[in-house]
This record gives C-alpha cells, sequence and structure tokens, in this order.
C-alpha cells in the first residue's frame, strides 16, 4: 500500500483542480465550485498543505513556516488568526480520511446504476440523474423499485476517487451504506485506481460505515474557508 503521506497528497488532487504552480483553483466537479482558502492533510508521514490561489505569499509564506516548524503539532488557532487578518473565516471541516484493503467481497444485493436503469435514482436520488455520468461508478440497494441507499463518486481522477455515500434515513440501520460502498471501492479498484473515503467528525453515521467496513485512516483534513 502506498505511503500515508502519498495518499493525502493524491486525495488533496482528487479534491481540488490546481494551476501550474500548485495552487487550488476550484473544487474538482463540474461547475467549478470555490474551494476553501487552505488545505492541510495532517498524517503520520508528514503533512500535505494547499493553498487557494488568492493567497497573498506573505500569508502561504507565514502558514508554511508555521507547519514545517511544528509538523507534529498543528496549532490550528494560529493558522486561523493568519488567514484572519486578510478575511473573515466562514467555515473550518475537519474530519479522517480512509482508504480501503484489496481483499474485498461484493455485496449480493446491490444494483449498479447506468444509463441503462437511472430511473431507480428518480423517486430519492433525483439530483443525481443528470450527475450520474461524471459520479460513476454508482452503486444503489433497491427497496420496492427504488434506490434507498446510493455510493457514487464525488470527486475523481484518473488515479483515484472519493466516494459520496447517503441511505435514506428509514433504512438506515441495516448495513446498505457498507454494502453500496464496498461496491463501489470494488469497482474502482477493478479500474486500477485507489478508492478513498473521508468524513466530518460530525458524521456520526458516515462514521460508523467506515467503522464497519474496518477502512484504514491515513489521516485527518482540514478545510478552511
Amino acid at each position: 500500500m502506498l505511503l500515508y503521506f502519498e495518499l493525502m497528497a493524491i486525495q488533496a488532487n482528487v479534491l481540488f483542480s490546481h494551476d501550474l504552480l500548485g495552487r487550488m483553483i476550484s473544487v474538482n466537479e463540474p461547475g467549478h465550485p470555490i474551494g476553501p482558502r487552505f488545505f492541510l492533510g495532517c498524517t503520520s508521514g508528514g503533512n500535505v498543505t494547499k493553498y487557494r490561489y488568492d493567497l497573498t505569499n506573505d500569508i502561504v509564506s507565514e502558514i508554511e513556516q508555521l507547519v514545517s516548524k511544528h509538523p507534529n503539532y498543528i496549532n490550528l488557532a494560529k493558522i486561523i488568526n493568519i488567514l484572519s487578518r486578510e478575511q473573515q473565516i466562514n467555515n473550518i471541516w475537519i474530519g479522517p480520511a480512509f482508504t480501503f484493503s484489496n481483499h474485498l467481497n461484493m455485496p449480493n444485493r446491490v444494483t449498479r446504476i447506468t444509463d441503462t436503469n437511472k430511473e431507480l435514482l428518480q423517486c430519492n436520488f433525483s439530483n443525481l440523474l443528470d450527475q450520474l455520468e461524471w459520479r460513476q461508478p454508482c452503486f444503489a440497494i433497491i427497496d420496492e423499485g427504488t434506490a434507498v441507499s446510493i455510493c457514487c463518486s464525488a470527486r475523481s481522477t484518473s488515479v483515484a476517487s472519493e466516494a459520496s455515500v447517503e441511505t435514506l434515513e428509514g433504512f438506515q440501520g441495516k448495513g446498505y451504506g457498507s454494502d453500496v460502498v464496498t461496491a463501489w471501492a470494488i469497482a474502482v479498484q477493478e479500474e486500477k485506481r485507489i478508492p478513498l473515503y473521508s468524513t466530518s467528525w460530525d458524521n456520526f453515521a458516515s462514521q460508523a460505515v467506515a467503522k464497519n467496513l474496518k477502512l484504514i485512516n491515513y489521516g485527518t483534513d482540514i478545510h478552511i474557508t
């Protein structure tokens, strides 16, 4: 398996589009929504830092010095203070990042969703109908002719994909999320790419899926906007 630092670097490239200098331009998805001002991926093998293109060189230099000086202790309060000098902080997102083992078994109750059967999404996941092409691979649990749990790609590159999973509230606790995530991860691996899974610390349902699947926690993501 790749080193944790390498996985974090790959994830950062999956999450965001970058300019030639390596600065973040936007979120890596159609429509190109604006990304965070600062991304920090912390791993036991080192930290990955990414800066949005519009941050001044002085701010970038100051944060880089802070992170490199104490790589095993991230003073988030100081980073926030530095960023706040230029612009008010609007959001801070923190959560664990995971990858999968290479020994997964395909669940037997999942259905792959393609253009040929995308009507299964119409009732509960109609927002995905126009996004299905770039969100592949996509798997669902079907109940009474409609999708009730789904996992597809949130963002992708030729190297890796990040999972997006959702299970309707009335169908949670049945292992559906674990099954669709497993099927999605196997399909990504069959494409010779790396499946990645991340969530926020306050998303307990998503963390439960990671725990049930015994995913490998390679680091922590911090997004500051």
